[in-house]
């Protein structure tokens, strides 16, 4: 059975857009920040992963092959019309990943994949001088405290810390563990967005995505870090409608 974590805005949307979290992260932010606002041209279906939100029953999955098997569970039901996906950090890892095992199965190419804060997964490795899911913890809150990616009212909150922290380190495992696969290259546009200042994906590492995928490659650079595409929300929706317009216009589904 398909779960829905909240309303659905756009059901005759001739388009769905699939959205992925970042480690750590949950589906919540695209309900609240891209969902109505996309309706009622596309059907933006945020993508829950486990041990949070309306999955937070399910257990932490620590390997990429396995939370695709999750999230196809939750796909393919979904996949009656012409769909896209975006994700970011990890979720451009999941993203890509969810694409391959698709074309594995038979279904149809996206329309187009975005992919944010991230160059070709597993191609180049966080400088930190180890796995951060095997940091010592004052270590490991101090680097969530500076990469950005954590609201700063959750290091307030020490009993919420401690709760996200065995999340946040299966999510930081499933991404250090991951190397780069070979295979078929990918047929359907990507869009690649990232931050001028990203300390952990240069600007060079998104025109990397054009040499896995035969269809083209567009990038999208914004003034910022790793979380550039949050600061930029208007311009990245915009953006994307009207991607998703060009892509599906005189489709039917």
């Amino acid at each position: 059975m398909v779960r829905h974590p909240w309303d659905v805005q756009a059901p005759d949307a001739p388009v769905r857009l699939f959205c992925l979290p970042w480690a750590g992260g949950s589906a919540v932010f695209y309900q609240r920040a891209w969902q109505r606002e996309f309706a009622p041209d596309v059907d933006v279906r945020p993508l829950e992963l486990p041990g949070r939100g309306i999955e937070s029953d399910e257990k932490l999955l620590r390997r990429v092959d396995d939370l695709v098997d999750f999230l196809l569970d939750r796909l393919t039901p979904l996949l009656d019309r012409p769909y896209a996906l975006f994700g970011h950090s990890m979720g451009a890892l999941l993203s890509l990943e969810l694409t391959r095992r698709l074309a594995a199965e038979g279904y149809p190419a996206p329309v187009r994949l975005f992919q944010s804060g991230s160059g070709i997964p597993g191609r180049r490795h966080r400088t930190t001088g180890r796995a951060l899911h095997t940091l010592p913890e004052n270590e490991f809150r101090e680097w969530l405290r500076t990469t950005g990616g954590t609201p700063a009212a959750v290091f307030q909150n020490p009993e919420l810390l401690d709760h996200l922290s065995p999340l946040l380190r299966a999510d930081f495992e499933l991404c250090d563990v991951y190397r780069e696969r070979g295979g078929a290259p990918l047929s359907c546009p990507v869009t690649a967005i990232g931050g001028d200042a990203d300390p952990y994906v240069p600007v060079e590492a998104l025109s990397e995505w054009s040499e896995i995928t035969t269809g083209p490659c567009e990038l999208m650079v914004l003034s910022g870090g790793h979380f550039a595409f949050q600061d930029h929300l208007d311009r990245v929706r915009s953006y994307v409608a009207a991607a998703l317009r060009t892509a599906t216009a005189g489709l039917t589904h």
